[in-house]
């Protein structure tokens, strides 16, 4: 044996490896756990320069860029008709629905409602989320807007770089079928 080779020391390397099992195992079981945990379905988008989400539970499509037809009504918010997979739904402008002033030309927009879908127009889409329920912040009236727009969130999130208060998309619909205020 020459005096150039290394030396093992057996013992040491006992515990090198059962440390290197130990952190296998480890890293194998969060994987596990958090495959197991629920994730909840948001989408990100923007209403006037705010950052809100939206349940995808709670919408039935999104949909960009979609022909809107004008239509003579004394109702503001409303933006006109939507023909989309043989079915017509009236188009609502989310930003005035929630008190923001009327968007100009809104690009996405999104179907509400089981039964009856009902359209919201909204300016930007930012990005479909998967986050766990625990990082959802329960709560009604919570979030960044006052005073309309408070009565239709329910719950935050921290998401895409900005604590985002989650719309209600069934307390907007009751708005506009004028079961409330």
């Amino acid at each position: 044996m020459t005096t150039n080779e290394p030396r093992i020391d057996p013992s040491r390397n006992e515990g090198t490896a059962a440390a290197l099992r130990t952190q296998f195992d480890e890293r194998f079981a969060a994987a596990a756990a958090s495959m197991s945990e629920r994730l909840e379905g948001l989408l990100a988008i923007r209403v006037g320069a705010d950052p809100y989400a939206l349940r995808l539970s709670e919408i039935v499509g999104l949909h960009a860029d979609v022909k809107i037809v004008p239509v003579p009504s004394p109702v503001a918010q409303l933006l006109g008709i939507v023909g989309l997979r043989g079915m017509m739904a009236p188009v609502y402008d989310l930003a005035a629905l929630l008190g923001y002033p009327p968007a100009a030309s809104p690009r996405w927009m999104v179907l509400a409602g089981a039964s009856q879908s009902v359209g919201l127009a909204f300016d930007a889409f930012e990005a479909h989320l998967q986050v766990s329920e625990a990082s959802v912040a329960n709560g009604e009236g919570e979030g960044a807007g006052g005073g309309a727009s408070r009565q239709h969130m329910r719950g935050t999130v921290r998401a895409a770089g900005a604590l985002r208060p989650i719309i209600h998309m069934a307390s907007v619909v009751e708005l506009i079928r004028g079961n409330k205020s």
